[in-house]
């Protein structure tokens, strides 16, 4: 029953869509999945370890250093600026299924 789908199922899936699509240009895109997949593994791992405040403590954490990181882009080079938004997409992707407002305030 959809009811009784889980965070570690929709990681799981999004995993399985970027290593597998081919809606999108993988070499296009590679550097954003590298990051994206960075994430959903590390989530993988926390989201058995960890009680829900402690990984929204910890991803916020995380998001605001990868904030200031891309708000000072000079001194990443485009490919590691790609990884780190695609890491950041994720990480909000997953806070927004705990609580929509971290889609829109993630402090």
């Amino acid at each position: 029953m959809i009811k009784n789908i889980t965070i570690r199922e929709i990681v799981d899936s999004r995993i399985n869509f970027i290593e597998n699509n081919n809606i999108f240009d993988k070499n296009e895109y590679m550097y954003v999945n590298r990051g994206e997949l960075e994430a959903y593994r590390e989530i993988l791992t926390d989201i058995e370890l960890l009680t829900i405040d402690a990984f929204i403590e910890k991803y916020l954490c995380i998001l605001k250093k990868v904030s200031e990181k891309l708000d000072n882009e000079q001194c990443l080079d485009s490919y590691e600026q790609e990884r780190i938004s695609g890491y950041n997409n994720a990480v909000v992707f997953i806070l927004s299924l705990i609580n929509p407002i971290y889609e829109y305030q993630l402090d």
